[in-house]
């Protein structure tokens, strides 16, 4: 496949000529780079390509990385339509409108194995031209089945250099094209080091592989994967989007039984959650998962998986420290919210935003919606707490699940714009069969029932209700965000 743009055909045969020479060690360090842009790009387009994925800060987090990956004139083999594999090349946005009208409904399986990269000589930098095999399925309009497996595959990546140092690098084509024999091929599997090519997808792909080892194969799984945030703080931001996205996406790629479905069944048994963390250990980032059943049983073993931190570049891992500082102060109030698991007889609770369980997190302007559910009578008492260290009991007072309502999603009529300032919230909840102790300083103000008193106290006064009563408890840590900046 050698049908390129005309401009672009110019610079590749435009090589060595200007001087530019690369020493082995600086053209393995280019080269990682530049895979790391290449397999970045995959996640995020797999990402808006997996229907499963509704999350709107996910996917928004997966397009601008997709785009920080591409020059604006990239062009893509249209491979896409069965049968289309070799023909010409088409501009990138035609080929994503094409991913996603026509694998709307079951999705696009997209993976990439990069085994080669040369290096050409070109007046802006240089030219990488990975060598390697895809992989596509689907059903192109729920109609015709592709299936591309280990199918060799090139990628043209366009590398500015400051020094020895690759200063941008963005993909420029992806088509089928001819392995050079006669060139200096450098190989991406042979490397003595087996880390330092490792990109943080391939890294993910490994983490998801033992996830699923721990699912049963038979029958259908819905796993509501939970936010993967940063020491498990609970805060939001975009690395820990870009995380959680990815490892949704290759769940459900690898794993033809799962689906990673936010959408919140109408009964506890029917979701299998899957909690994470992600933290720094020396020089390395490491990311933890553990299944858990409805009644927060662990399931299975836990798993980790772990990539050097040089090998995540531009990543805004750690969030702000205020935030930080706001969520560990949450933490210490609350015992860390991790009960002991319930058991089939006692009183669970459960309660959830529009965006499911989990850590969550909205942006400006965005319209927050709550629910709770419990398997047995009882009193609730919901809390939320916002950035600005406002304390708001949710329906004025506490409340009574009925035994027709057990089972059932109850939903608040309380609806909260997001709006500044912005930072760490916490909405948490508790339950108990008898009643709660009153929470005595309160303010009435603009419909809404402001708690006048210190979190710890409010924590410390619910949970001390009686001491043969049992309290059940669950919060959801969110993270507020102004309105998402244009790339």
């Amino acid at each position: 496949m050698n049908r390129l743009l005309p401009a672009l055909i110019t610079i590749f045969l435009w090589n060595c000529s200007f001087g530019q020479t690369l020493s082995p060690y600086y053209q393995t360090k280019s080269a990682e780079r530049a895979k790391q842009v290449l397999k970045d790009f995959e996640s995020a387009f797999g990402v808006l390509v997996n229907p499963y994925i509704v999350d709107r800060d996910e996917r928004d987090e997966a397009s601008d990385r997709m785009y920080a990956s591409l020059r604006r004139d990239a062009r893509f083999e249209n491979d896409l339509i069965p049968g289309h594999q070799g023909s010409k090349t088409i501009d990138f946005e035609e080929y994503k409108r094409i991913a996603i009208i026509g694998y709307q409904k079951g999705g696009l399986s997209f993976h990439f194995d990069w085994e080669e990269v040369e290096f050409q000589s070109i007046p802006e930098g240089y030219l990488a031209l990975f060598y390697g095999k895809k992989s596509l399925f689907g059903s192109y309009q729920d109609q015709k089945r592709l299936h591309l497996e280990n199918v060799p595959c090139r990628a043209g990546v366009f590398l500015k250099m400051n020094g020895n140092q690759v200063a941008e690098a963005r993909i420029g084509f992806m088509d089928t094209g001819p392995r050079a024999k006669d060139k200096a091929l450098i190989s991406l599997i042979d490397q003595r080091n087996p880390l330092e090519l490792v990109t943080l997808p391939e890294v993910i792909d490994k983490l998801a592989d033992r996830i699923l080892r721990t699912i049963p194969e038979k029958g259908n799984w819905k796993v509501f994967v939970e936010e993967i945030t940063f020491e498990g703080l609970g805060i939001s931001n975009d690395f820990s989007k870009q995380l959680t996205g990815t490892l949704k996406s290759a769940l459900v790629r690898m794993g033809g039984h799962i689906e990673a479905d936010p959408t919140v069944g109408t009964a506890a048994v029917s979701t299998i959650k899957l909690k994470g963390r992600h933290f720094k250990s020396g020089n390395f980032l490491k990311i933890s998962a553990q299944l858990f059943d409805a009644l927060g049983h662990a399931t299975g073993f836990g798993n980790s998986a772990e990539i050097l931190l040089a090998n995540i570049p531009n990543a805004g891992i750690e969030p702000a420290g205020t935030l930080i500082d706001a969520a560990a102060h949450i933490q210490a109030i609350l015992g860390a919210d991790n009960p002991p698991a319930a058991k089939h007889d006692e009183l669970i609770l459960e309660i959830s935003t529009d965006k499911g369980f989990g850590p969550q997190s909205y942006r400006e302007g965005d319209t927050m919606t709550l629910k709770v559910r419990a398997n047995r009578p009882c009193t609730v008492r919901m809390i939320y707490q916002d950035a600005a260290k406002n304390i708001v009991q949710l329906r004025n007072k506490d409340f009574t699940i009925s035994a027709e309502a057990v089972g059932k999603w109850i939903y608040m009529p309380e609806q909260f714009e997001c709006a500044a300032p912005f930072g760490f919230e916490i909405l948490f909840a508790y339950a108990t069969e008898g009643d709660f102790k009153p929470i005595e300083n309160t303010r009435s103000q603009n419909g809404f029932t402001f708690i006048l008193d210190d979190l710890k106290n409010v924590a410390d006064l619910t949970t001390g209700t009686r001491k043969s009563q049992k309290v059940a408890r669950c919060s959801i840590p969110i993270t507020t965000q102004p309105r998402r900046k244009s790339p």
